[in-house]
């Protein structure tokens, strides 16, 4: 009996640290949608951090990047052209891209690429700043550290995000037409208004937002995870990698989110 309050209680006080975390993160996000909303806050020391933070997390790796995404595409789109012509459904290639490498993996990848680029990486200056006091310096020099610190960081990683999956989208796309067609430019046309048929406007809202969402889990949390942490230097490895699983099961989350909201 003993055994059993005690593993009801060892699951409600998990249940409520998770809640209590939940909502400090959202109230958190709260906060930090509330000054990029503001058109005051974009000065030019704001604009240079958002742009040096899509530099660092998009642009430098851009090469990379597109190369990851070329080969990861090509593979696919070949086994989805050739199993297609062999049961004679190659009308159907175009849907599977969209459906399943556009809207389901490219942003998936393109998410992953990030977090482990950038995420741990901003988990990491976050709990080093906040150990060594350096935000609690801003604060007291009247520099508000929620606006050149922590939304910069947020909106240049969705940014960034939203860019390397439009980028990685169109590289499929190309990828397909010259799996499908070839060097043949006549059959673009077709294949174009086949693809605009299949990519509607909502289905690319809804591409937007789920990108946006990735983009936000892979910036907000490790922002959250490293201001929690007590001010001892040896934790912050041990934040970075709280952080990281965070950002990780919510990735996964809203994967499954999307996938049920489309399928079930």
């Amino acid at each position: 009996m003993n055994m059993l309050v005690t593993w009801i209680e060892t699951i409600g006080n998990a249940a409520i640290t998770r809640l209590r975390s939940a909502v400090g993160l959202a109230d958190f996000g709260w906060k930090l949608l509330v000054v990029t909303l503001n058109p005051r806050t974009y000065d030019s020391a704001t604009r240079w951090i958002i742009v040096k933070q899509i530099y660092f997390t998009a642009v430098q790796a851009l090469p990379i990047y597109i190369a990851y995404s070329l080969v990861i595409s090509t593979v696919i789109i070949q086994i989805m052209v050739t199993v297609a012509r062999n049961f004679g459904l190659s009308e159907y290639v175009p849907g599977l891209i969209v459906g399943f490498l556009v809207m389901e993996l490219l942003p998936f990848l393109s998410v992953l690429f990030v977090a482990l680029r950038s995420g741990a990486a901003i988990n990491t200056e976050i709990a080093l700043m906040h150990v060594n006091n350096e935000l609690a310096s801003f604060e007291h020099a009247h520099i508000d550290p929620v606006r050149y610190e922590f939304m910069p960081r947020v909106v240049g990683g969705v940014l960034s995000v939203l860019a390397l999956t439009g980028l990685s989208v169109l590289t499929a796309f190309g990828v397909t037409f010259f799996v499908m067609y070839g060097l043949e430019p006549a059959n673009f046309p077709a294949y174009a208004r086949a693809i605009g048929q299949l990519l509607t406007l909502p289905l690319l809202g809804w591409l937007v937002l789920k990108t946006m969402l990735f983009g936000l889990s892979v910036t907000l949390i490790p922002i959250k995870t490293g201001l929690e942490i007590p001010k001892r230097l040896f934790l912050v490895p041990v934040a970075v990698l709280k952080g990281m699983m965070r950002v990780f099961f919510a990735i996964v989350l809203i994967e499954v989110a999307s996938l049920a909201f489309k399928y079930i």
